[in-house]
């Protein structure tokens, strides 16, 4: 049974002379969250209420790749809802064959759904250096900074590796219930990164 709740998230009461007080319209409030019906983990009751409350969010994160890039940054944008959220880092990029820099970003997004008695947690996002940035790997193309690209990966994480994929570091989730950590990958198996949320 979902109890009703008012827009301010307390319990609907009616007073009723015989039985007391009793919670009313529990039949109509259904998940605000779309269910999520694949590719998730399984996460805590307290975790989804921490990620569904929200809050203020900071976050680091950066790089490296065989183009001779590299970036760290703390600029980040972040997009919440009750039912997921997004972050970016974006940072300047330094080539060790052309010290340019370039909005270079990492990333990480993710959806929250209570499925039954399963509070679910999906995600997955990606990052890169960009191109046009220099003449990082200019074997490649020439002006062209040249780049694999990170990414997250639910069936990766899940699955492992192999291959031409490696897990070159960590995304890691902090709220006031706990951390999530999750692999960044890249097909580039000497790459680096790192992306750290916090969410207060």
């Amino acid at each position: 049974m979902t109890l009703g709740l008012t827009s301010s998230g307390a319990v609907k009461i009616k007073t009723d002379g015989t039985l007391g007080l009793r919670a009313v319209e529990c039949a109509c409030c259904e998940s605000p969250c779309p269910e999520i019906t694949e590719y998730y983990i399984l996460i805590s009751e307290a975790m989804y209420n921490a990620l569904r409350s929200g809050g203020s969010v900071s976050a680091s994160g950066g790089g490296s790749e065989y183009t001779g890039c590299s970036f760290s940054s703390a600029t980040s944008v972040a997009n919440l809802s009750e039912c997921g959220g997004d972050v970016t880092v974006y940072g300047g990029v330094t080539c060790t064959t052309a010290a340019q820099e370039y909005n270079s970003y990492i990333g990480f997004g993710w959806q929250i759904a209570k499925v039954g008695s399963e509070y679910r947690f999906g995600y997955g996002a990606g990052g890169s250096f960009g191109f046009l940035s220099g003449s990082c790997f200019s074997d490649i193309y020439a002006g062209f900074c040249y780049t694999v690209g990170f990414f997250t990966s639910w069936e990766l994480d899940t699955n492992g590796g192999g291959g031409v994929i490696t897990n070159v570091g960590t995304t890691t989730l902090t709220t006031s219930a706990g951390s999530l950590t999750f692999g960044i990958w890249n097909i580039d198996s000497t790459a680096t990164a790192f992306l750290n949320i916090n969410i207060t």
